[in-house]
């Protein structure tokens, strides 16, 4: 009787190559180390060094032949406050209506503070008035002007700087700064006369004065016409007594008003130009030249090298092919 047969095993599975590779293969590409990269420099060092010489030349020409500018500056302050007993207090001794009144004359109860002062001084209304006072466009514009002539040398007359080129112009030389932690403003004006800087300085803080006088003037002024319609209407005494009160304050504040100089700003370091030239700075211009130079000659040495080496790889697959 024959036996079942059993059936045969399957064959044993061949083995393949693994579906990665268990370790990381560098890419064929030539490898740079630090060795590589000081070779390339001792290689090209003549052109670094050129190309690091001119820079350098360049930026020490520019230094020495710039025009030099000159700065004036000068620190002022609000003028200081005094104790209210007039104004304040007569507006105050009506409540609420008093502050209605002073709320819908804008009357200022304190004095000019620093926000407005550099708010005046940056204002195009101050900047105009200083250039047409002081005919100060040939002098901003002078590359441009025939003080012969006196005429301008362009050609179409849009060309001629007006306010506005002016204003643009002095944005790089007219600054104001506002120290709050000080409570000063510091004004600075740059120009290549230092003469002429500390006068244009002079002029700006001079026409200030003025700006102040006028709108303080004017607040004045209504002030006194609201208190004169007022005292012609009032029939409680005592309301007739505040509004007298007022009227006196703002005779007062005129009177004060008409000192320029102390109503407007306390100058804390009057208008002054220092000897020493703030631009050019020829030394940071030196050394700026030099690094910048170097840095590019360095750049360019590198890059020098990759084209060669890539020519060169070039020729090589040319003459294997």
């Amino acid at each position: 009787m024959n036996e079942p047969r059993r059936p045969e095993p399957p064959p044993a599975a061949t083995p393949g190559p693994p579906a990665y590779f268990p370790y990381w293969v560098p890419p064929e590409e030539d490898e740079i180390d630090l060795l590589d990269l000081v070779a390339v420099l001792r290689r090209r060092w003549r052109r670094i060094a050129l190309v690091t010489v001119l820079g350098t030349g360049l930026a020490v020409a520019y230094a020495l032949l710039a025009t030099p500018m000159y700065r004036a500056e000068a620190v002022i302050a609000p003028p200081q406050e005094k104790t209210q007993s007039g104004v304040s207090s007569a507006l105050a001794a009506f409540g609420g209506f008093g502050a209605e009144i002073a709320g819908s004359l804008g009357i200022s109860l304190g004095t000019t503070d620093a926000n407005r002062l550099e708010a005046i001084l940056k204002s195009h209304r101050l900047i105009a008035r200083v250039v047409e006072k002081h005919d100060l466009l040939p002098v901003l514009f002078h590359d441009d002007w025939d003080p012969a002539a006196k005429k301008w040398l362009v050609d179409d007359p849009e060309d001629v700087p007006n306010v506005w080129d002016a204003e643009k112009l002095l944005e790089d030389l007219y600054r104001v700064k506002n120290d709050a932690k000080a409570g000063v403003l510091r004004v600075s004006f740059e120009w290549e006369d230092p003469e002429m800087a500390e006068r244009m300085l002079r002029y700006f803080l001079d026409e200030l004065a003025v700006v102040v006088q006028e709108d303080e003037l004017k607040r004045i002024e209504a002030n006194q016409r609201f208190a004169e319609e007022q005292l012609k209407k009032a029939t409680d005494p005592v309301i007739v007594a505040k509004l007298q009160a007022l009227l006196s304050e703002q005779v007062e504040k005129a009177m004060m008003a008409q000192n320029v100089e102390q109503f407007a700003y306390e100058a804390i370091d009057p208008p002054a130009v220092s000897d020493e030239k703030v631009k050019p700075k020829r030394a940071l211009i030196g050394a700026l030249g030099l690094t910048v130079s170097l840095f590019f000659g360095v750049f360019l040495a590198f890059f020098a090298e990759w084209i060669d080496n890539a020519k060169a790889r070039a020729r090589q697959k040319e003459a294997a092919g």
